[in-house]
């Protein structure tokens, strides 16, 4: 019966996410950032690089150097203004970035979920350096 379950919650994830990778690109908020370092998503490293960000269902989709990303976003907690500009904060250990919140708007922000990897370096520092990037509307 526990196999049964888990089968048909693989079954349906899978589906959910198949939904989300074939939806159109401009269903949702998207936005383009052009990232100067290295920095993981979720457990996906990504290079420095243009991405584009979309939320999507709950998601939110990083794409970008022939990679596409999908991780879980939570209501954001408060975000700086920054003149009206949607932004992105990483939150940098040593060499080591994440990305940890997506500001479509003052009105629009979501967290993301800490990844193992990002906890285990956090248990080892006192804090994390935080970094905002501008990004642009997709076009």
């Amino acid at each position: 019966m526990q196999n049964l379950k888990k089968y048909v919650l693989l079954v349906l994830m899978a589906v959910f996410v198949s939904s989300l990778a074939i939806a159109p690109a401009n269903a949702q908020s998207g936005l383009v950032a052009n990232i100067p370092f290295n920095f993981v998503v979720g457990k996906t490293a990504m290079k420095a690089g243009s991405y584009r960000v979309q939320s999507q269902g709950g998601f939110v989709a990083v794409s970008g150097e022939g990679q596409t990303s999908y991780v879980l976003l939570l209501p954001g907690g408060d975000a700086a203004d920054r003149n009206g500009q949607p932004y992105l904060v990483f939150t940098r250990y040593g060499s080591e970035s994440f990305l940890n919140k997506v500001v479509f708007s003052t009105n629009s922000t979501y967290d993301l979920p800490q990844t193992s990897r990002q906890k285990e370096l956090a248990s080892h520092k006192t804090s994390g350096e935080q970094l905002a990037v501008l990004v642009g509307p997709v076009r």
